[in-house]
């Protein structure tokens, strides 16, 4: 590829995320031509574009040298930085927070982040998940229960809302200890994030703007974490939210404005990761029939299964980090400030690091992916704190699923919604086949 070639390519557009997906093409031409590439556009801050596995590996490995302290964490346009700078400055002024304080521990680097990272290690462990086993299987079997029954009766039904968000987002609420009635709530606030700007308006009052409105349901938001942060301080169960309320660090409870960050973070990232990666990976099954037909003739393939769905669907496509020093990396000098992006889909398609990359495979053995070494989850001191609960959610609904999925087909392309760090996917009919 020429410098005017690699110049051309758009792989920030929201626009472009919401009407094709993700731009594999563009991806593939960066990884392998130029996997350390200054990617500098009229409507986006310029940022290193890391692309290979190794290199992700390399950024995430190095926590000191790539930080998340710095002035971005998410790739996103201009306006979109600005904006988001703009609500969160005025809802800390409306709390009367702290300007300068970070909104949660994503943000934080070590030793900080660890020690906030501690008050809730110990719910997502393995032998956590393991107690939650039976608890999950129950969820599942209820809700795809209820998902085959709504298929039954109207022929067809929304993947996305009428059975992806369920699990997560059940899950979730019982870690946090909210009642079932709150369940449609937190979807609500939730899923007006990542809703189009057209089904955004539809909930704007006389008069109120696009901005005015975000602003409005992002303090709605907030208030609805404060009254879940201000209940788990009065709560004594031991459960996650009371040892997140009435923790410490360095001998200091936690803030208003640290907790109520906390409870944004859990609900957000507990919901609409998983629920990407349930509805992409029964679509990659669908379109697979030859791996569907395998999974269910051998269900013990189900834990490699998962793991393939996570490498092929990859919900979070970036992090940015900000680089504390001078670095060379395949001829490039990256120089302390700069920001470095990194694209986790990409590196997770790099046929340096798994073979046969583009071919779907639910036992990872025949193409040699086992273990399967994706970075759907990240890598270093930022890996996804959440993985083991997404692992074990999939795992519980896949197993269920293998008795329905034969049955069904796909109905047109998917919905999506046009994001640069989530792959959210909105939509996606499937009926009953014939």
């Amino acid at each position: 590829m020429t410098s005017a070639a690699l110049d051309e390519l758009d792989i920030h557009s929201t626009e472009r995320y919401e009407r094709e997906g993700y731009p594999w093409r563009a991806w593939d031409l960066l990884r392998d031509t130029a996997p350390v590439f200054w990617y500098a556009r009229d409507d986006i801050e310029p940022f290193w574009a890391i692309t290979r596995y190794d290199d992700v590996h390399f950024v995430g490995s190095n926590d000191r040298l790539f930080v998340n302290g710095g002035p971005r964490l998410r790739l996103a346009t201009r306006d979109e930085d600005e904006g988001m700078r703009a609500r969160y400055r005025i809802r800390n002024e409306q709390f009367g927070w702290d300007v300068d304080e970070v909104p949660d521990l994503v943000y934080m680097d070590k030793p900080r982040h660890t020690k906030f990272r501690n008050l809730e290690a110990r719910s997502f462990t393995p032998r956590a998940m393991r107690g939650l086993e039976a608890h999950l299987a129950q969820y599942a079997e209820r809700f795809v229960g209820e998902f085959a029954q709504l298929l039954e009766a109207n022929g067809s039904a929304d993947l996305v809302e009428d059975f992806s968000v369920m699990l997560p987002l059940a899950t979730m609420c019982d870690l946090v200890g909210l009642p079932v009635d709150d369940w449609e709530r937190v979807h609500q606030y939730f899923g007006f994030g990542f809703s189009l700007r057209k089904a955004m308006m539809r909930a704007a009052l006389p008069g109120e703007t696009y901005d005015e409105l975000r602003l409005r349901k992002g303090t709605e938001l907030f208030r609805y974490c404060q009254e879940i942060a201000d209940r788990g301080r009065a709560d004594d169960s031991g459960g996650l939210l009371s040892r997140i309320a009435t923790g410490e660090v360095d001998g200091c409870p936690l803030t208003d404005q640290q907790l109520h960050g906390y409870v944004l973070l859990l609900l957000a990232a507990g919901n609409e990761t998983t629920r990407n990666a349930t509805t992409g990976g029964v679509i990659a099954l669908l379109q697979h029939p030859d791996q569907l037909v395998r999974l269910c003739a051998d269900p013990e393939l189900v834990e490699p299964a998962v793991e393939e769905i996570l490498r092929w669907t990859s919900p979070v496509i970036q992090f940015a980090r900000t680089a504390t020093a001078d670095v060379a990396l395949h001829g490039r000098r990256i120089r302390a400030g700069d920001t470095v992006g990194v694209f986790y889909p990409v590196a997770n398609r790099d046929e340096r690091a798994f073979a046969d990359p583009y071919c779907f495979d639910v036992g990872c053995f025949d193409v040699g992916r086992w273990p399967n070494s994706h970075l759907a989850f990240g890598h270093g001191a930022h890996f996804c704190l959440g993985a083991n609960l997404a692992r074990w959610e999939l795992r519980a609904v896949l197993r269920v699923l293998l008795s329905l999925l034969p049955r069904l087909e796909l109905v047109g392309e998917p919905t999506r919604f046009g994001h640069l760090h989530l792959g959210a996917l909105q939509r996606q009919i499937v009926r009953r086949r014939a």
